[in-house]
């Protein structure tokens, strides 16, 4: 077992992005990260996790025999935790807790909460007995007693204000460098997940300017089943493999490769995903896309994925609470061009009325818009529509009523309320990403995900990344020179589910079947509207359709009762047969 330098037992789970940095603060040579990690405990205690720059978990034991436990701020590894009187155990899944003996029960009300659509706290499992540790925290367990000590606050303590446009520029591509810096130097044949937007090329093409002269990059691009039918929401484009071909011309060393499995599933690995993580998040009927991804680096020959996710809550967010900003500081220009920006399909009124005055609203005053809103599209987009009006659970149709809606993060909020809601959602089931890693063979890393350019970009000023009317102002600036003009400057968003109805519909039966078992499910039945359910299967629409609420509906909701069903009889044991 690694230990400090004065022999402290020490277990990492993860990368130190700032690992040379560190070694020479702390005068340590050809030393693991874990070493490295407890010397910096030993040097710094409380505030080492301050000097560590890195995506981490990590197990120090006390010389007064306590634990200490942290994860790293905002993409952590995960960290769970059985107490049971002075002792405990810690594993970063929870199946080694239930190998060890720890009884495996789910919690009602957290499956309860899943089907609501509401996040979990920071501190909870799906099972009873098993803790979480939160991310950007320390814990520490003495004698079966656990104090958690919340040291990262991710609202920046003050804004970060340069001479220049330019300089903004130029300090997140300096920060994007460093990232794919420490990336390179720790795999040896990484692969990039790409797409036709903005985020992942950038970061594609510093990999490129990093990656030795003749070195090539494979890169992979999921593309949408043969049989869709073409058919997008407004603002949004389906197919990115058009705009990679012609970036692809602007690098030599660049492997482009499409993917595209014809009868991939929401479902695809979910036994094996359920047996790798004990996690059956109902977010992962949309995330399935990427799982060829996956298999084909892998069959490449590639030793990690990398990809940009994270860059949408950094160099290219698209600032949802400028709106109300720009409302509450008289800064009636720059509003007056975000309302009359086309990259938006909405018409300005309904963007002012959403996005400026209902906010502004007393909490009442919002509920009864929604209210009416709702009626008037049949549902609420952000609740899920297919819980039992008259079941425990009917009160969650009305997005209202759910504490943590981890489908209306951002909407409606200030940018204190953005960062922290995007900030909680972070720190959440990082056990899929383990599980995934072990069902594909195929680690994975998010360039983006890197804290130095998480807090640059949350500290500068909006109109950084909103500017007469143009939203992800910043991203465009730094993709300059880095990808075709047409490309750059593309306000449509890419939709990497477009093709849900091509690939659902040969299954209509199974989900007949699927929702039959609902029905008898001893815990579910009464908590879901099975007979809404099997209605809107009789009434599948031969092509997709646009109205969101509707396609949400079918391609989300739907499926993901389906494999909540799923998640819970795989944890409880229960033969839905």
């Amino acid at each position: 077992m690694p230990r400090s330098p004065s022999g402290w037992p020490v277990l990492l789970h993860g990368w130190i992005d700032n690992l040379p940095d560190l070694q020479v603060a702390l005068g340590l040579n050809g030393v693991s990260a874990a070493t490295t990690f407890g010397a910096a405990v030993e040097r710094w205690g409380r505030d080492a996790d301050a000097h560590v720059i890195g995506t981490y978990a990590a197990i120090v034991c006390l010389p007064d025999e306590s634990l200490r436990l942290s994860r790293s701020p905002w993409e952590g590894f995960p960290l769970f935790v059985h107490r049971s009187g002075p002792a405990a155990l810690v594993s970063s899944l929870p199946r080694a807790l239930f190998a060890a003996g720890v009884p495996k029960r789910l919690r009602s009300d957290a499956v309860e909460q899943m089907l609501a659509m509401e996040m979990l706290a920071d501190t909870e499992s799906m099972f009873e007995g098993v803790e979480c540790i939160p991310h950007g925290s320390i814990v520490t367990i003495t004698g079966g007693e656990m104090a958690i000590d919340r040291w990262y606050d991710p609202v920046p303590s003050g804004p970060i204000r340069l001479a220049r446009d330019e300089d903004y520029v130029e300090a997140a591509d300096a920060l994007i460098a460093d990232s794919v810096a420490s990336c390179l130097r720790d795999c040896e044949k990484p692969a990039m997940s790409l797409s036709g937007g903005l985020d992942s090329p950038i970061v594609t093409a510093e990999i490129l300017r990093q990656l030795p002269n003749g070195r090539l990059l494979p890169s992979f691009t999921f593309r949408p089943h043969p049989e869709w039918d073409g058919i997008v929401k407004s603002g949004g484009f389906g197919d990115d493999w058009p705009w990679v071909q012609e970036f692809t011309k602007q690098y030599p060393n660049l492997e482009a490769h499409p993917v595209r499995v014809d009868g991939l599933a929401f479902d695809d690995k979910a036994e094996a995903l359920f047996l790798a993580t004990d996690m059956g998040h109902p977010s992962r009927v949309l995330s399935t896309v990427y799982h060829p991804v996956l298999t084909a680096a892998r069959e490449a020959g590639c030793d990690i994925v990398l990809s940009a996710g994270f860059g949408n809550l950094s160099f290219s967010s698209m600032a949802p609470w400028a709106y109300a900003e720009f409302l509450r500081e008289g800064r009636w220009g720059q509003l007056r061009k975000l309302l009359l920006h086309k990259g938006d399909p909405r018409s300005p009124l309904r963007k002012f009325v959403a996005e400026c005055l209902v906010p502004s609203l007393p909490r009442p005053a919002q509920s009864l818009y929604r209210d009416a809103l709702a009626r008037l599209r049949g549902g609420d987009r952000l609740a899920n529509p297919f819980l039992a009006k008259d079941g425990p659970l009917g009160q969650y149709r009305q997005r209202e009523n759910i504490a943590a809606n981890f489908s209306a993060v951002g909407i409606g909020k200030s940018r204190e309320e953005v960062i922290r809601e995007q900030y909680h959602g972070a720190g959440l089931h990082a056990e899929v990403g383990l599980g995934l890693e072990q069902v594909f063979g195929m680690p994975h890393r998010d360039v983006t995900a890197y804290r130095p350019l998480i807090e640059f970009c949350n500290a500068i000023p909006t109109d950084q990344f909103v500017r007469n009317g143009e939203r992800r102002f910043l991203a465009r600036r730094m993709a300059k020179g880095r990808m075709p003009e047409a490309q750059r400057t593309n306000t449509l968003y890419g939709q990497h589910n477009v093709d849900w109805h091509a690939r659902m519909t040969p299954r209509l039966d199974d989900w007949r079947a699927e929702v039959r078992r609902i029905a008898d499910h001893p815990e579910l039945g009464a908590l879901l509207d099975t007979q809404a359910m099997s209605a809107a299967l009789d009434a599948w629409p031969d092509r997709t359709p646009t109205d969101p609420y509707h396609c949400d509906r079918l391609r989300f909701y739907l499926p993901a009762a389906i494999y909540m069903r799923r998640y819970v009889d795989a944890m409880t044991g229960r033969n839905a047969e």
